[in-house]
């Protein structure tokens, strides 16, 4: 995993509990993450191509740049605002309490899968299990909400009676 190693875990475990809003925020600013997944990203791509020569050259050379530090320090705030909008679909959506709970449980056991890479591994495993939750129940449910087969029941209804 990017950035993340048993040591980056001892010390995120220590810390549970001592965090204050500026850790929430330095987090968030994703500095830190862009820093260490450059580095990361740089030694990944290793140094047995010489300089100037082959894609891995340029990759590294992109990698290294101001513009992927810029992009990589997005990605813990994004991570952080689709798993609240996950959130807030399984809070204040449409879905049946069964529905929920599901999502939520599968939420609750990707965010415990992903705990390994700390914060960002927490979001992503949340993230990926809510996707896998609304995909099952998309395909064992034939791929309609709960509105749209309550629509097909109230038709069915009104062609019984000749309405329709």
């Amino acid at each position: 995993m990017i950035g993340h190693s048993i040591d980056n875990a001892q010390q995120g475990l220590s810390q549970l509990g001592k965090t204050n809003l500026d850790d929430v925020m330095r987090f968030l600013s994703g500095k830190g993450f862009a820093k260490d997944a450059q580095i990361d990203i740089i030694k990944r791509l290793g140094t047995g191509v010489p300089t100037g020569a082959g894609i891995g050259s340029k990759v590294a050379r992109f990698a290294g740049g101001k513009g992927a530090r810029n992009i990589l320090r997005a990605v813990p705030g994004l991570s952080t605002a689709l798993v609240g909008l996950d959130v807030a679909d399984v809070v204040a959506g449409q879905d049946s309490l069964a529905n929920r709970g599901m999502d939520a449980a599968a939420m609750g056991i990707g965010g415990v899968i992903g705990s390994v890479g700390g914060p960002l591994g927490i979001a992503a495993g949340a993230g990926l299990g809510k996707m896998v939750s609304d995909g099952t129940q998309f395909i064992l449910g034939g791929g309609k909400s709960a509105e749209q087969r309550k629509i097909e029941e109230a038709v069915k209804l009104l062609q019984q009676r000749g309405l329709v």
